[in-house]
């Protein structure tokens, strides 16, 4: 038999003389051989990253083509690895592309609204204080802390607190409808003593004495034109009574004093101010500047005392402090010497 020469044997790259001559249909499977085996030279995974998106590149032995959170596998085009804590790859399944979070970090930093199930970060969940619930911006009271189901029941407990059907239970508000009688005792209905609330009225500041008392007022001007003339009845935007006036020493000095009314007169004294000149440092004054003009065991005061005699009392102050300033005795008896620098 004569051999044929023209035909030669080609053995493609990486087939051995003992593997048979592929066909040119097996040409790419071939190349893809070649390929792989070049790529099993390097150990682990190539990562290329596009922001947090990343094409993962293995080779045959690589164990990091599953998921690190659910165990899925994970095609190269379609995982992620997580920007908060390096875990790669997760895959599309398991990472939140809203908060760009791995299902692990979401565990951990997120939270769910009782009320709509929506899972949001910590920071943007409030949590109630009243049931404790945890609930998102869009359950949430603007005016309150309390989430809107409780909001709607605080709600009706004004509205309650309002109409007077309220009671107290261990120290919180509850309504008429969740109390019963048991014996001679009133209950909740889970078995906690209630009280009842008498009538009461609210108020800021007790009325001004001249309204209460408006024979008073007239007592206190006659007595007042009588000594004092020069002293003239102002009312403050508080609503409170001040005589304003000029007395003057036998020195001939010239004081401008203040005379306040207290809303409880005549159970409590007035109270007197040297507005001009101010007294910038003195015995028997308080620190907020007004005049001790008695000591409280004397008895001077009573109810039947009236404001012109307050105005001698500062009359006589106003001489015992010009004595104390030239001489550094204060005439008449003294409790103590205490000097005050006021501010007023």
């Amino acid at each position: 038999m004569i051999e044929d020469n023209s035909i030669s044997s080609v053995t493609a790259p990486g087939i051995t003389s003992m593997e048979s001559p592929a066909s040119p249909l097996d040409n790419d499977a071939i190349d893809l051989k070649v390929t792989r085996q070049k790529d099993s030279s390097t150990s682990g995974a190539a990562n290329v990253e596009i922001g947090d998106r990343v094409t993962n590149v293995y080779n045959n032995a690589s164990s990091q083509d599953y998921c690190a959170y659910g165990g899925e596998r994970v095609y190269q085009d379609k995982s992620f690895r997580c920007p908060e804590c390096g875990r790669d790859p997760i895959c599309t399944d398991h990472f939140d592309k809203t908060l760009r979070l791995c299902s692990f970090c979401v565990e951990s930093r997120t939270q769910t609204c009782s009320t709509c199930n929506t899972k949001g970060l910590s920071d943007d969940m409030a949590k109630c204080p009243k049931c404790l619930k945890i609930f998102c911006n869009d359950h949430s009271n603007a005016n309150s802390e309390l989430c809107l189901e409780c909001s709607e029941q605080w709600a009706n407990v004004v509205a309650a607190m309002e109409s007077g059907e309220v009671a107290i239970s261990m120290g919180t508000v509850i309504g008429t409808d969740e109390i019963t009688i048991k014996g001679d005792s009133i209950i909740t209905k889970d078995g906690h003593p209630v009280a009842t609330i008498k009538e009461n009225t609210w108020y800021a500041s007790p009325k001004q004495w001249y309204r209460v008392k408006n024979q008073l007022l007239v007592q206190e001007k006659q007595a007042m034109s009588r000594f004092y003339p020069n002293m003239d009845l102002e009312f403050s935007k508080d609503e409170n009574a001040h005589w304003n006036g000029i007395v003057t020493t036998w020195s001939g000095k010239s004081y401008s004093v203040r005379l306040s009314y207290p809303a409880a007169f005549p159970y409590r004294p007035p109270k007197a101010y040297v507005i001009d000149p101010k007294i910038e440092r003195s015995r028997h004054i308080y620190p907020d500047g007004h005049l001790c003009l008695f000591h409280k065991d004397d008895k001077a005061w009573q109810i039947n005392t009236t404001g012109a005699t307050v105005m001698s009392w500062v009359s006589l102050w106003l001489h015992c402090y010009e004595a104390w300033l030239e001489t550094g005795d204060w005439p008449r008896p003294e409790a103590d010497e205490l000097e005050i620098s006021p501010a007023y």
